[in-house]
C-alpha cells in the first residue's frame, strides 16, 4: 500500500512538472524522498542526478553510476611517524592478471594512482619511474637509492576487467612502500572497486536509469587512489602540521 502511494505521488509530481515546466533539479529533489530503495540502488545516492520527461514518453529518473568499493585493506603500516617529509620514487605496477598487454595496462593504471597522489600532495616529491621496465621490490629499492629517494612505491594490479559501456568494470590493486635506507617493507595495502554497466528499471509510471561516465576505469582508479592516500596522509600529517605552524609563526615576524 505504501509503495502504491509513493508511485501515485511520483506520478503526480512528474505530471505537474511537465505541465508547469518545472526544472529537473526541483523535481528530482521532490521525488527523491518517495522513491523506493530498490530503485535507488544505494543509500549513498539518495537524490537523482537528472530527470528526462516529456508529454509523449515515460518520465525517466537518472542517477550517475558510482564506484562500489569496500574499505582499504591495510596489512602493514609503520609504528612510528616519519622524521622528515619523505621523497618517493613511484614504480609502474606489475600485472598479476593474464590479459593482453597486461604490462601496458598496469603501467597506465599505476600512472593514474601517481597523478592522483601528486594532485593530493601525498608526498612533497613523487617521481614516476617511467623508465623502469618492470617492478620488483629489489629493483625498486636499488633504483630509488640511486635516485636519492627515501621511499620506493610499487605494487601489482591483481585483477582487471574493462567492461566499457556493455559490462561491469573491475579493478583490484596492491600497493607496497619500502624504506630505501633499511630495505624494509613499511606499508602494504590492497583495494578494489567496480562500476556496474548501465542499468534501466522500468516501472508502470516511470523508469529509473543509471548512466556511466565516459571512462569507468578512470573513475574507479580515482576513487581507489583517494582511499589509499588517506592512511599515508594521516601518517605524514604531524609533519605537515609542524610546517604550517612554522610558516604561521614566521609570517607574524616583523622585518
Amino acid at each position: 500500500m505504501l509503495y502504491l502511494q509513493r508511485c501515485v505521488y511520483i506520478a503526480f509530481v512528474l505530471a505537474a512538472a511537465m505541465l508547469l515546466g518545472c526544472s529537473g533539479s526541483k523535481v528530482t529533489e521532490s521525488v527523491s524522498g518517495f522513491i523506493p530503495d530498490s530503485v535507488k540502488e544505494s543509500a549513498d545516492r539518495m537524490a537523482p542526478d537528472a530527470l528526462n520527461s516529456s508529454l509523449g514518453s515515460t518520465p525517466q529518473i537518472v542517477w550517475d553510476q558510482w564506484v562500489r568499493k569496500g574499505p582499504v585493506q591495510v596489512y602493514l603500516r609503520p609504528k612510528e611517524e616519519p622524521v622528515v617529509q619523505p621523497s618517493v620514487l613511484f614504480f609502474p605496477f606489475m600485472p598479476k592478471m593474464d590479459v593482453a598487454q597486461g604490462r601496458h595496462i598496469s603501467r597506465e593504471l599505476s600512472r593514474m594512482v601517481w597523478q592522483n597522489w601528486l594532485a593530493q600532495e601525498v608526498f612533497p616529491i613523487i617521481e614516476f619511474a617511467d623508465y623502469a621496465d618492470y617492478y620488483t621490490p629489489e629493483r625498486a629499492i636499488s633504483l630509488a637509492r640511486q635516485r636519492g629517494a627515501d621511499l620506493a612505491v610499487g605494487g601489482y594490479i591483481t585483477n582487471y576487467m574493462a567492461g566499457g559501456s556493455v559490462s561491469d568494470t573491475y579493478v583490484a590493486l596492491q600497493v607496497e612502500v619500502y624504506d630505501t635506507a633499511t630495505g624494509a617493507l613499511i606499508w602494504s595495502m590492497a583495494h578494489a572497486g567496480m562500476m556496474q554497466s548501465e542499468l534501466t528499471r522500468d516501472y508502470i509510471i516511470f523508469s529509473a536509469r543509471t548512466r556511466l561516465p565516459s571512462d569507468p576505469t578512470g573513475a574507479i582508479m580515482q576513487a581507489l587512489s583517494r582511499d589509499m592516500a588517506k592512511p599515508l596522509l594521516a601518517w605524514t600529517e604531524p609533519l605537515r602540521r609542524e610546517e604550517r605552524e612554522a610558516e604561521a609563526q614566521g609570517g607574524n615576524k616583523a622585518f
